[in-house]
């Protein structure tokens, strides 16, 4: 009997909403789970139009760019950039780029499951064609969502197209978050939401500062709030993809119940309770 290769994993980050750090979450994520498997995990930018991934790691202006892998103008082992810490990149062109229209992510994708453990797509907000064509390509995402009602609304969106077209969704992670106030509450985002909330990454002057510098803030101050944050969300990624091992996924999933899912989130209702309950 032929033994089956291995193939890596694709992790998507996904928000309909712009500015919830989706970047700075790939940029993070991938240099925290390289450190365990350096040369193995490689992040590629799939925002056509807007690239700026590169920019987390201190790539201004990258010889070779994702967009002439998509064009067809070069092979996709000669479009990665390897860092000093064991990161492997695709990064995008700074320079800008009318619309891509519709791209196919599949060959590209594919080469890069034959090398890499687990490979990270880094997204554009919207539902334009690039992000559905990212999407398609995915084996699980993240969510990206702050907790305001905005980003709320965008995580709802995503999670309703990425359910159509039958994507797994990993869960969610909260970002930017800084206990004030006018915030949604965790609790209440997790309840509305119907999906995991994995970590709270909060807003820490750290974050801007180390992309600055550029580099990830897990490797800038480890031990600043937003690093340590990340650095368990690495840990968590780890522990789900060993459970999906053959042997391990069959077992996990005899004993898997039935998840009752939480009513959808009517946006509106929400806003509308919460001022009459301001008002009392």
């Amino acid at each position: 009997m032929a033994l089956r290769k291995r193939r890596g994993v694709v992790l998507g980050v996904f928000s309909a909403k712009g500015g919830v750090g989706k970047t700075t979450t790939v940029a993070n994520l991938g240099a925290a789970l390289s450190q365990r498997k350096k040369g193995k995990v490689i992040i590629v930018e799939t925002n056509m139009t807007a690239s700026n991934l590169g920019l987390h790691l201190g790539m201004v202006d990258p010889p070779v760019t994702v967009q002439d892998l998509v064009f067809g103008r070069l092979k996709v082992e000669e479009g990665i950039c390897k860092t000093d810490y064991g990161l492997h990149l695709l990064p995008g062109s700074i320079a800008f780029t009318t619309d891509v229209g519709s791209i196919d992510l599949t060959p590209i994708v594919e080469e890069l499951r034959k090398k890499y453990d687990i490979i990270i797509l880094d997204s554009a907000p919207g539902f334009a064609p690039e992000v559905l064509s990212a999407m398609r390509v995915c084996d699980e995402v993240l969510v990206c969502c702050q907790p305001q009602i905005p980003a709320i609304a965008g995580t709802l969106q995503s999670m309703r197209a990425l359910e159509k077209m039958r994507i797994p969704i990993l869960g969610v992670v909260l970002t930017r978050v800084t206990g004030k106030r006018y915030e949604v509450a965790t609790s209440e985002i997790r309840r509305t939401l119907g999906w995991p909330t994995l970590v709270e990454i909060p807003e820490d002057d750290m974050v801007p500062e180390s992309i600055t510098r550029g580099l990830p803030v897990v490797l800038y101050a480890p031990t600043s709030p937003a690093a340590q944050q990340y650095l368990r969300l690495a840990r968590m990624i780890l522990a789900h993809l060993k459970a999906r091992r053959p042997g391990r996924r069959a077992k996990a999933k005899k004993a898997k119940k039935k998840k009752k899912r939480a009513p959808a989130f009517d946006i509106w209702t929400y806003v509308y309770e919460t001022r009459r309950r301001k008002k009392k």
